[in-house]
């Protein structure tokens, strides 16, 4: 009875912090976009160019890349915490490769075609360009439960210097989560691996 009796004050507790801080004002919290590494190999003689990862997404604003909607009407941003989403998602583009022991370099003079594949430094091995058509957090929370949808999608652009060609590839994840409350650092969490997900397939 004693157990249940502290199970039953602790639900009203947590109740009364959700319902409050639901009549907080609006907060935005700061996410490290990254790529999460695993095993390095061994470094290799190739190279690989990367190119500046186009934002091709819908939603307004370089560095919003979420939103969780309190209950009443309030609503928190999930910001990338560097300059833009587009800087981030490259960036882990170019620690994958470094990863798999390429040697990375920029790479900015590429138009995206297999005749432009003629017009770049001949040590390269490959040049990588691509687009973010999606990449989003949706968070709803009630008094005690959040639910979460991630939507990553990525489009990659392949050049191979040696077959002169280029290959094209989408890849897309969108896991769902439920949680108890909000937690910001599980949400970095699990938007990151789901990247590294992506960035994994794209390139497999």
């Amino acid at each position: 009875i004693r157990m249940k009796g502290k199970t039953i004050v602790l639900l009203m507790i947590f109740s009364f912090i959700a319902a409050f801080s639901g009549c907080a004002g609006s907060k935005t919290y700061l996410m490290d976009v990254k790529y999460i590494p695993e095993k390095k190999a061994p470094p290799t003689s190739k190279i690989v160019g990367i190119c500046p990862c186009e934002d091709a997404r819908n939603e307004k604003g370089d560095e919003t890349i979420g939103v969780r909607h309190r209950s009443g009407k309030n609503v928190d941003f999930l910001n990338v915490k560097e300059v833009s989403l587009s800087g981030s998602v490259t960036q882990a583009v170019k620690d994958y490769f470094a990863e798999k022991g390429f040697g990375v370099t920029d790479c900015k003079g590429w138009d995206k075609s297999a005749e432009g594949l003629d017009r770049l430094p001949e040590d390269l091995s490959l040049v990588i360009g691509g687009k973010i058509d999606s990449f989003m957090v949706e968070a709803k929370s009630g008094i005690m439960i959040t639910n979460i949808q991630y939507t990553v999608k990525i489009e990659a652009l392949i050049g191979q210097i040696g077959e002169r060609k280029v290959v094209i590839r989408t890849v897309e994840s969108s896991p769902k989560d439920k949680k108890m409350g909000f937690d910001p650092d599980k949400v970095k969490a699990k938007l990151n691996s789901t990247l590294t997900e992506v960035i994994q397939k794209l390139f497999k």
